[in-house]
């Protein structure tokens, strides 16, 4: 897949990301899998969704989740993963929090959730600078400096902003539910599982994108502040101006006879 492996030179290109963009796709029964993805069980172990992300963008691996490889119910109820005949993903996560201690009983049914309406078997998130498909969604974990920079490429090329909405949990529904369902790209803050679980560092953010809106966002991350000078990464400070010292440097200079 040339033109996923050129998207993938080009952000890190552009943007000098420490970790590698995530391609990821919703498999149905059936359909293959690309032939060195790793499964966790292979390990005999099972993980959270937020750890493969970490798998994949720092280790460079392809990992192929499905309901045996999860260890997290939180993010297993956000993807659709996990299931109950009993009541609902919403409801189930909304009981949870509270009786883990992240929401009060008294705003319970106030607690707002992305989860993922469809149906599927397996998870796929790859490298994308080694996919073996178009992939449904591009992840990418940067610093704010980076990740604004991501902003201005799809607000220059869409005229719009980006709406997020977070609740520092279940951050895993926030980046690969929520761009999905509403058809945009989303910012998370890594939550308390991405940080303890899987590694996510302080300064780092997350930028998720449907695939189809990946390239038209580059482009517009050239152009976006060209004509002012600030279409470049890292930015760039002014320094055009005269820096102003406490009056003792100059009194001090005066008496030593020094002249500026």
């Amino acid at each position: 897949m040339e033109k996923v492996k050129n998207l993938s030179e080009r952000l890190m290109d552009f943007l000098r990301l420490k970790t590698q963009p995530v391609g990821v796709s919703y498999l149905p029964e059936g359909e293959a899998l690309p032939p060195k993805a790793r499964r966790p069980r292979d390990r005999k172990i099972q993980i959270t969704l937020c750890q493969a992300m970490t798998w994949v963008r720092i280790y460079g691996w392809s990992v192929a989740i499905e309901k045996e490889d999860n260890v997290c119910i939180p993010g297993g109820l956000a993807l659709n993963l996990l299931k109950s005949t009993k009541a609902s993903n919403e409801e189930i996560l909304s009981r949870l929090m509270v009786e883990v201690g992240w929401v009060s009983k008294e705003r319970e049914k106030e607690q707002e959730w992305y989860i993922l309406d469809r149906e599927y078997k397996t998870i796929l998130m790859e490298p994308l600078s080694k996919a073996n498909r178009e992939p449904e969604l591009v992840v990418i974990y940067g610093d704010p400096s980076q990740i604004v920079k991501l902003v201005h490429g799809y607000s220059y090329t869409t005229g719009k902003s980006i709406t997020t909405r977070t609740s520092g949990r279940v951050a895993c529904g926030d980046y690969l539910a929520a761009p999905l369902l509403h058809g945009t790209p989303f910012i998370a803050i890594p939550g308390t599982g991405d940080r303890v679980f899987s590694g996510t560092q302080d300064t780092e953010m997350i930028f998720s994108i449907p695939y189809s809106l990946l390239e038209s966002t580059i482009e517009g991350m050239k152009e976006a502040g060209a004509q002012v000078g600030s279409n470049r990464y890292p930015f760039v400070p002014y320094m055009l101006h005269q820096v102003q010292f406490p009056p003792i440097y100059k009194e001090l200079a005066r008496e030593t006879g020094i002249q500026l």
